[in-house]
């Protein structure tokens, strides 16, 4: 009777300690998300070297379009725990910091001025002076690149004179007498240039006529605030690998189709994905012109928070003021 006892009480220790030691071998996911262009270009050395920090790590780049869908399902497990953001968009959909937190600029603006190659250099000093009263073709009219140049019209006075009007990459033309001057990101913006035909030259940087060489904070990561209080290290590793990649996309040594390939792995939709750069136009000047620099928010959240504040007050309803609690301050 005893044996009998003995042998039921293994059998049940070891029906229950399987499962368990079976959980225990399971790791979880963790889910990175960007959108294509500028912001998969930060992310491309963690994609070329998999990188997962002893962790499993999953990378998807999507279409711009698509990529706030990744941080607002009603069933949070859906969301990625990490993720590169407009940071307008950010701002709207996540800035209370309760489900989500921003850890630093990823991006810092690739927006550029083109017109005729007869228009003069524009700067801060001559900015006002010679967009008054001109016409305006800005790609992309009613997202961000839109709102940086209502901004800056704004911040400059003259916002009242300027026509605005969308148009299409494929539109710009230095010939067409409609428009005085362009606004383009890149790399649309090299690749009109390059062709010799539509007499175009970049004659400013929205970057530079915001900020000098600093720029703006034009794409955030943030993560889950839940997956951050729990992930100390992964975080502070995974910043320190964004610092690397943004020198090494620039190194000469590392060649426009390894950046390619690396993205193009990991879109989440291939069939259907129209990639934002290939091997003509992703060169090292497209590449410095994405100004992919990450930066801590202990070193940017006041930026921050200064540039959506002016983005709001030029008209931009995708922009939204937010508070300390937004930035997951390292502690």
């Amino acid at each position: 009777m005893k044996k009998l006892f003995s042998a039921f009480i293994c059998a049940t220790l070891v029906m229950f300690a399987v499962p368990f030691i079976a959980c225990g071998n399971v790791t979880e996911k963790i889910t990175v998300y960007a959108p294509d262009g500028a912001p998969a270009l930060a992310l491309a050395e963690l994609m070329h070297e998999e990188k997962n920090f002893g962790k499993d790590v999953e990378y998807h780049i999507t279409d711009s379009s698509e990529i706030a869908s990744h941080v607002t399902y009603k069933d949070n497990s859906k969301n990625a725990d990490l993720c590169i953001l407009p940071v307008n968009a950010a701002s709207k959909l996540l800035g209370s910091g309760e489900k989500y937190k921003a850890l630093g600029a990823v991006t810092h603006g690739n927006l550029f001025l083109l017109s005729n190659t007869e228009k003069q250099i524009i700067t801060s000093e001559n900015f006002a002076e010679s967009v008054s009263t001109a016409k305006i073709g800005v790609v992309n009219l009613p997202a961000f690149p839109g709102a940086v140049t209502k901004l800056l019209l704004e911040k400059y006075g003259v916002s009242g004179s300027v026509t605005l009007s969308n148009i299409a990459a494929t539109a710009v033309n230095g010939n067409d007498a409609q428009y005085d001057y362009f606004v383009v990101p890149e790399p649309a913006a090299s690749t009109r240039i390059g062709v010799t035909s539509l007499n175009l030259k970049t004659v400013g940087s929205l970057q530079e006529l915001y900020n000098g060489s600093e720029g703006y904070p034009q794409a955030v990561l943030v993560a889950k605030a839940d997956f951050i209080e729990n992930n100390s290290k992964f975080i502070a590793d995974f910043k320190s690998a964004l610092l690397s990649s943004a020198d090494w996309i620039l190194n000469e040594k590392v060649t426009s189709e390894t950046i390619l390939q690396a993205i193009k792995k990991h879109y989440a939709d291939p069939e259907n994905t129209a990639p934002a750069f290939n091997a003509k136009n992703l060169t090292k000047s497209v590449i410095k012109n994405c100004a992919v620099k990450f930066v801590d928010v202990s070193d940017c959240s006041s930026e921050i928070k200064e540039f959506l504040k002016q983005l709001k007050a030029a008209g931009d309803e995708t922009a939204a003021e937010v508070s300390d609690s937004f930035f997951a301050f390292s502690k």
